[in-house]
């Protein structure tokens, strides 16, 4: 009997692959750098911890990730050419990817791990060619040959105006949603139930330490605080400036609030 996991998995990079097959190079890369960020966030939300270095490096990290976590058994990595020769043992899902050979020149669109790699090497304004491919089904490895360049600018006629529009309005709305999560970032909130000594007043942090109030919330929040003395505290410990200031509202006619 199949396994049902494995054939989900690959009926889903089938389906994925079948559907980026419909779109334009554009579209294809927006959806893979979109697909591979929430693939690194969920990755890391779950306990497979993968810390950014900012560097190109940083495409073999995520790769060793995938292979010590069973994407496949092993990996050798030749050079090539042009590029690197990627050899790919006991591919995990390799059915599917032989199967979107014969609809797409670049069968690996799908692959999660691709996806990742395109949206690392987006960030240095990179992209990944694939030059040549092969599988064999009976070893269960796969063969691909890639090369990171320079992501290509078109030039001249080569510009479709469809294309651009997309481009422009994509970078608008990106930089709209950058804008808005930087924002979300900066904000801070208190929930929940805070642990407050009912005697001195001091609040017990997440560490198990206690903390003046106004520590607390300047650290679990954007409030500023100024300090002053409230009257009840004047009178107990300023009894005569507490007097003078009681009489000087007499004179002035202010009425004193009730606590």
């Amino acid at each position: 009997m199949e396994d049902f996991e494995k054939t989900l998995y690959e009926a889903l990079l089938v389906a994925f692959g079948k559907t980026l097959a419909k779109y334009n190079a554009f579209a294809q890369g927006t959806i893979l750098k979109d697909v591979g960020k929430e693939i690194i966030e969920y990755l890391n939300c779950h306990g497979f911890q993968f810390e950014e270095t900012g560097e190109l490096e940083d495409l073999a990290i995520l790769t060793d990730l995938f292979i010590k976590n069973g994407f496949a058994e092993s990996l050798d990595i030749e050079p090539a050419e042009k590029g690197q020769n990627y050899i790919w043992h006991n591919l995990y899902g390799i059915e599917a990817y032989e199967e979107l050979h014969e609809i797409s020149d670049n069968p690996f669109l799908a692959c999660p791990l691709n996806s990742c790699l395109y949206y690392l090497a987006d960030k240095h304004n990179k992209t990944m060619r694939l030059l040549s491919k092969s599988f064999d089904l009976e070893t269960g490895d796969a063969q691909s040959q890639y090369e990171i360049v320079d992501k290509d600018i078109p030039q001249g006629e080569d510009f479709d105006p469809l294309v651009i529009e997309n481009a422009r309005l994509y970078q608008l709305a990106q930089e709209r949603a950058d804008r808005l999560e930087k924002a979300q970032q900066e904000i801070k909130t208190l929930r929940g139930i805070i642990p407050i000594c009912t005697s001195c007043k001091k609040i017990r942090d997440d560490e198990g330490y206690w903390q003046q109030v106004e520590t607390y919330i300047g650290h679990h929040s954007e409030a500023l605080f100024s300090h002053g003395v409230c009257p009840d505290c004047m009178e107990e410990l300023y009894p005569k400036y507490a007097q003078r200031i009681k009489e000087r509202k007499v004179q002035n006619g202010i009425s004193e609030k009730k606590s």
